[in-house]
């Protein structure tokens, strides 16, 4: 069954009717409504089951209407790769690394990741009703599980994910974990990895899902309480410690990541270069942070030893700004709460933030190239 159906196509050739019958239906709707759509993982490189198969809500992006071929649907969305440092694969991976499933995640041929819906917006609560209560939509998502056949599907979303795909899913962690079957096959909803999550609830996630893969548990919520009781308990201790900026922040950190139009530093993933010699760090660490270092930051020569010529002028205009001297490891940090927009969201801060250090760059490369003449 690895590579050939039972109805005597490969699963590649399934693949490709499946493609089919999603771009007929999905074109005529995206016109309509001016927007694209796209998959995530390449789907043209599946030739056999997949160990697992991942659906988020829908892309997170704002593209216009785009018509586009089967082929080109297959083939996903080529900003994704195993490696992407995007906040939701990022905690998606720590919940297998808890589990000691990581390795899935770093093959595309072992696994899938899609979404139920393939239009694609900002957030996944910018889809019109109309949209995601379009059974023929839930259908091709269906369809999708039933050719591939993986060992085990992960919805990212209890409402809009899981909810759309089981009617009336079995609770096994109330709020964490549901389940229901397709054909046979289990289908798992865990709340969307986007939101902010404590390592207690990364690490029961972890373990329980692993053991589930592994058949080493059967999907019955009294076995998973008693079984998991100390994860279970650990992380409910935690909970009620959670504070709600913790949460904003994530979002932040997130949206930042997604939007920035930026490529990651070569150095490392996690800065973007905002100028020729200076990069920036958008993280939800403690209270959230703006950071910004020069690209040739050497922590054996760190600031508290003015590595960077005319140092002081650079810093009083990010003070200026709102950013304070942390001492040896950043030029500055800005805390997101200083940021006025603070009260109207997240999704405000980010523009914000992108506002701000799209300036920023063109003023600290004018004065580093002035200090360099």
């Amino acid at each position: 069954m690895d590579n050939q159906k039972e109805q005597g196509g490969t699963i590649q050739e399934e693949l490709e009717k499946w493609a089919n019958k999603v771009v007929d239906t999905y074109d005529e709707i995206a016109y309509k409504v001016n927007m694209s759509y796209y998959t995530q993982s390449n789907l043209s490189i599946i030739k056999r089951r997949p160990k697992v198969l991942i659906l988020g809500i829908n892309p997170g992006s704002t593209g216009a209407y785009k018509k586009i071929s089967a082929e080109t649907f297959l083939k996903g969305n080529k900003f994704f790769s195993p490696s992407v440092n995007w906040h939701i694969w990022i905690g998606l991976v720590k919940i297998f690394t808890a589990g000691g499933m990581q390795d899935i995640l770093k093959n595309e041929e072992e696994f899938v990741f899609s979404n139920i819906f393939h239009f694609d917006t900002y957030k996944a609560n910018d889809l019109s009703n109309k949209i995601k209560n379009n059974p023929e939509l839930v259908k091709l998502s269906e369809k999708l599980i039933k050719t591939l056949t993986p060992k085990m599907v992960i919805c990212l979303g209890i409402k809009d994910c899981m909810a759309k795909l089981i009617k009336s899913p079995q609770q096994l962690i109330n709020g964490e974990l549901s389940y229901g079957t397709i054909d046979e096959i289990p289908v798992y909803g865990i709340p969307h990895t986007s939101k902010y999550y404590t390592n207690e609830e990364t690490l029961m996630l972890g373990k329980v899902l692993a053991s589930l893969y592994n058949e080493n548990v059967n999907p019955i919520e009294s076995e998973i309480s008693n079984q998991f009781k100390e994860y279970i308990h650990a992380f409910e201790e935690r909970k009620n410690q959670i504070k709600p900026e913790n949460i904003l922040n994530s979002m932040i950190e997130d949206a930042f990541k997604r939007f920035v139009r930026k490529e990651p530093w070569e150095k490392d993933n996690k800065w973007y270069k905002i100028s020729p010699n200076f990069v920036v760090r958008v993280t939800a660490v403690q209270n959230g942070f703006v950071t910004i270092r020069d690209s040739q930051f050497d922590p054996n020569n760190n600031y508290s030893k003015r590595s960077i010529i005319h140092q002081d002028t650079i810093l009083n205009l990010l003070k200026e700004n709102g950013y304070i001297n942390s001492g040896s490891t950043s030029l500055g940090n800005k805390p997101f709460r200083h940021y006025e927009e603070w009260e109207k969201g997240p999704q405000y801060v980010v523009l914000a933030i992108l506002k701000e250090i799209d300036e920023l760059g063109s003023k600290l490369e004018e004065l580093y190239d002035k200090n360099h003449l």
